[in-house]
């Protein structure tokens, strides 16, 4: 594989892996689950369940993110050790 096409890939991966974690790890079990804590509690509508599910949610968003980065860091470290075809 060429230099060029190598260095690529690696940027390409290590960009979706951090956009990825943030977007789901950050988003859609952080800030989401909070709102409906808030929206929830505010129109007096807040249940046991729904408590239950976003708190683990808000418990489970930095490992979740976390871990998203990771899987992306080492497929593009698969793609920066790889011998150049130059």
């Amino acid at each position: 594989m060429k230099k060029n096409v190598k260095r690529a890939l690696a940027v390409f991966f290590s960009v979706l892996g951090t956009v990825l974690g943030i977007y789901i790890g950050g988003y859609w079990l952080f800030v989401r689950p909070v709102y409906w804590l808030v929206t929830s509690f505010t129109g007096g509508t807040l249940t046991a369940g729904i408590l239950l599910i976003n708190v683990i949610k808000i418990f489970v968003a930095s490992t979740v993110g976390g871990a998203i980065w990771i899987i992306c860091d080492i497929i593009a470290s698969y793609f920066r050790d790889l011998p150049t075809d130059d």
